[in-house]
């Protein structure tokens, strides 16, 4: 019954998330959130609101996983209780206020008994076959903190949330109550609302040019033609390191994206060359990464204009299956020849850096939400028959001879699906058909 609850409670996981994120995180970095004033002022009082602000790529999802582990280390031995939640624009459908607060509660209860409240709320609604209201999940929640000394709750990305449901959602965290620190990222034109934190503080959030310089050494370390040519000529290192410090102002995602650019050089003339042209900005460095994947072969590019066709148009994140299916559909074809479906880091590779996987989720995303803008600008140039070309494949998907007979028993379509689960996508075909 406990794991019937937990998921009828909540279907949102955020485990997996912060195993993923935190994944990321660049052993070495991230010190000076951790030591500054504010934090440890925000970390050592009671029933606070710390707010961290940042512009877009400063790495404040990452700082964020690194915060909650923080906690998470402490939490058995100072009992205090630790849950984060990581906001998404694709993830609005299922990031409904009463779920995301059912996922803090799902987190509080780890390895810890349900409390009989909680589970008589489950039985009378099991009877019913009924929905739990926000009401009822936020009293749960506030009962789950009582065997707490204190709580730590770490919101990241309050800026992707929608703004419809926002206010909703902060009310009902402004009000769990003093035993509670709740620490808000998000960019700085998302600010929360003072009546509802009193004494809300404030932190910016900008790269160091020591976390910055880590990340870089870490990344040569770790990319096979790099660590090559610093061998060869040493003084590379420190040109590669000035050269990027200089064009990211505060930026991991600008780091990471020129770091990119840069794996690929053949040769230490080529890194030299592509050192000095590095974009200042953002849409510059977007613009560079797809001249990268028009400089392919023909085959690597049209796979990489696909990947992200899927991608970015998703209605919702796709799995690695779902979209290793999208991707093996051949056009007029009556079944799925699995001697097409391709490993998922192919794809990647072809990508310029712009699409990751999520390893513990096992889902796809692009590397952040401003990749999403700039490839919403440029969809009428570079991809102006997206939407069709997904109908276009999911009509000929399911025209598939395994699909003429569909399985009329719950059982045996879950494990249609399961074999096949890019037909659990398939319910979006439409809102693709019409743009």
């Amino acid at each position: 019954e406990r794991t019937e609850i937990l998921q009828w409670m909540s279907p949102v996981n955020f485990f997996e998330r912060q195993a993923d994120v935190f994944s990321t995180w660049q052993p070495g970095t991230g010190s000076w959130l951790l030591s500054s004033p504010g934090f440890r002022e925000w970390e050592t009082a009671t029933g606070k609101t710390l707010w961290c602000h940042g512009m877009p790529g400063a790495g404040k999802t990452v700082l964020a996983s690194l915060v909650v582990n923080h906690f998470e280390s402490r939490a058995q031995k100072e009992n205090i209780g630790v849950a984060c939640m990581y906001l998404n624009h694709k993830e609005i459908a299922s990031h409904t206020p009463s779920n995301l607060l059912g996922a803090l509660w799902r987190q509080l209860v780890w390895g810890k008994p349900i409390l009989e409240s909680a589970r008589a709320v489950f039985r009378n609604h099991k009877e019913r076959e009924t929905k739990v209201t926000l009401d009822e999940v936020q009293a749960v929640l506030i009962s789950a903190l009582a065997p707490y000394a204190k709580v730590y709750v770490v919101v990241d990305a309050l800026d992707e949330y929608a703004e419809a449901q926002r206010g909703n959602l902060l009310r009902n965290l402004g009000t769990l109550g003093d035993s509670v620190n709740i620490m808000i990222a998000s960019r700085p034109h998302i600010e929360p609302d003072y009546t509802i934190f009193p004494g809300l503080q404030s932190l910016e959030i900008r790269a160091t040019q020591e976390d910055i310089r880590h990340y870089i050494k870490a990344q040569i370390a770790t990319s096979e033609k790099l660590s090559k040519h610093v061998r060869a000529r040493p003084e590379l290192r420190d040109q590669i390191e000035s050269e990027i410090l200089a064009n990211v102002d505060g930026m991991f995602l600008l780091a990471k994206l020129h770091v990119d650019s840069l794996t690929g050089k053949n040769t230490i003339k080529a890194v030299r060359v592509a050192l000095h042209h590095l974009p200042k900005s953002l849409s510059h460095t977007y613009d560079k990464a797809m001249e990268r994947i028009d400089e392919q072969s023909q085959d690597d590019k049209e796979l990489a204009y696909l990947t992200l066709t899927w991608v970015a148009n998703a209605k919702r994140l796709l799995s690695v299956r779902e979209l290793q299916e999208a991707l093996a559909i051949e056009p007029d074809t009556t079944t799925l020849d699995s001697d097409n479906m391709l490993d998922i880091s192919i794809a990647l590779s072809v990508c310029a850096g712009l699409v990751t996987v999520d390893q513990t989720a096992s889902v796809v995303r692009l590397i952040h939400h401003t990749t999403q803008d700039y490839l919403n600008g440029i969809q009428p140039q570079r991809f102006p028959v997206a939407q069709t070309e997904i109908t276009s494949r999911f009509l000929t998907y399911f025209g598939f001879e395994e699909f003429s007979t569909l399985p009329k028993k719950k059982d045996e379509q879950d494990e249609l699906i399961l074999e096949h689960p890019l037909l659990g996508y398939g319910q979006y075909w439409l809102s693709h058909a019409v743009g």
